[in-house]
């Protein structure tokens, strides 16, 4: 039989049903020789001690056939070095000769499985972890570390934190919103020297794409008489590390407006923590409409960071029983779909939820972000609005992939008919 064959019918099967069989195959194979060992195979130390081989190596049989579920279990079979070790010592113990063969069988075949759908190791565990009941947000967050590490290196840039804080209030024009945007990076360094960055997009349109209002931005903060940079940007200097980069504002095609930092030297000691804010008036409706069906609180993740936090602050007098979702995208199209179209996006493997924090500035408190709680009380002081009245949502991802659009999403409520 060639390598690049399975037995049997399982050749016929989709992939995560012929892994399901290869690791069932290799499981009870496996389970069945422990079993014949004069000791509890359950136990590594055990299993180690009565076969005279490491207790490393003991551990991964062991938990090979005692996890439940078989995908995750997968990923504790040995090497080939390792495997061979097993079966030696078995026969060194005169386990039955039937018993060691089925399962240097059943091991090949799981070598086989390899050699059809992932070419080598690392990626066939990355494809049992996607079928895993519990492995994929385990798997998933090791990936994103990695990805974040390498990224760095490859972008030349990194940042501890990126913030994004939306606040909903009700404007006053009826039936329209005031959106208020807190954003920035906490330890933002470059890797690399010189390195200009985009680290901020913006765009208000409809869930179809359209943007059909136009809109005026102001700063919450004044702006510096004595900037230097190219374009204004709406910098709270307060909560702002000195002397901050230069940026400039930069407006691109479709309606997005670029914030970018200029390039610079290297490493901690040109850290930077910069925060800007802004507000736009009468900016969107609260009403459901033929153009808008959902609201969203949208983080745009472009910049390697070790977490994102993504806060939607709400009025207590909206949305009534708020129970906002999370979307998680690929902006590798340079765009998201609208709300409605998520079966359109390409959705990435983050579970992740929103978690409801409590009313007013005090529930923004996180080691992730300085001074946050200041931050907020600044900002609500600066819009005129009564902190108090604000219930907090907040969405914590580690390690964000990028480029992705990773979004809080709530249904708007429809229009009272007087």
């Amino acid at each position: 039989m060639s390598n690049k064959e399975l037995t049997g019918e399982s050749a016929k099967l989709p992939f995560e049903e012929q892994a399901r069989q290869t690791i069932h195959g290799v499981r009870s194979a496996v389970g069945k020789l422990v079993e014949a060992l004069p000791c509890d195979g359950s136990q590594p130390r055990e299993l180690a001690k009565a076969l005279g081989i490491d207790k490393t190596l003991a551990w991964k049989f062991s938990r090979l056939i005692r996890v439940a579920d078989p995908f995750a279990a997968a990923n504790h079979v040995p090497g080939s070095a390792g495997v061979q070790i097993f079966l030696n010592a078995a026969r060194r113990e005169r386990v039955p000769a039937p018993l060691i063969d089925a399962a240097a069988e059943s091991l090949k075949e799981f070598e086989r499985l390899i050699d059809i759908h992932a070419a080598d190791r690392a990626s066939l565990e990355m494809m049992l972890a996607s079928c895993a009941r519990h492995g994929p947000d385990r798997a998933a967050l090791t990936h994103r570390r990695a990805a974040f590490r390498a990224n760095s290196f490859i972008w030349g840039v990194q940042a501890k934190t990126q913030l994004k804080t939306d606040f909903f209030c009700p404007a006053a024009a009826k039936g329209m919103l005031d959106i208020a945007t807190v954003r920035g990076f906490i330890d933002l360094r470059r890797i690399r020297a010189n390195v200009p960055w985009v680290v901020a997009r913006a765009k208000f349109m409809d869930d179809d794409g359209q943007q059909r209002r136009s809109l005026m931005r102001e700063s919450i903060d004044p702006p510096s008489d004595s900037s230097e940079d190219d374009a204004p940007v709406p910098l709270l200097r307060e909560f702002c590390t000195q002397p901050l980069p230069r940026f400039r504002r930069v407006s691109r095609m479709q309606g997005f407006v670029d914030d970018e930092i200029v390039g610079g030297p290297v490493g901690n000691t040109a850290a930077t923590t910069y925060v800007t804010g802004e507000v736009v008036r009468d900016a969107v409706p609260y009403y459901r409409d033929e153009h808008n069906r959902f609201g969203e609180s949208v983080a745009r993740v472009h910049t390697p960071c070790e977490v994102l936090v993504l806060d939607q602050i709400v009025h207590e007098s909206l949305f009534g029983d708020f129970d906002p979702l999370v979307s998680v995208c690929s902006e590798l199209s340079g765009e998201m779909p609208p709300p409605e179209h998520v079966q359109d996006r390409l959705v990435l493997p983050v579970s992740i939820s929103v978690e409801y924090l409590g009313m007013g500035p005090a529930a923004l408190h996180t080691p992730d972000v300085p001074r946050y709680v200041e931050l907020g009380r600044h900002a609500f002081e600066r819009l005129g609005w009564d902190g108090d009245r604000f219930r907090v949502h907040r969405l914590r991802l580690a390690y964000p992939p990028i480029p992705a659009a990773v979004a809080i999403v709530h249904e708007l409520p429809e229009r009272p008919d007087h």
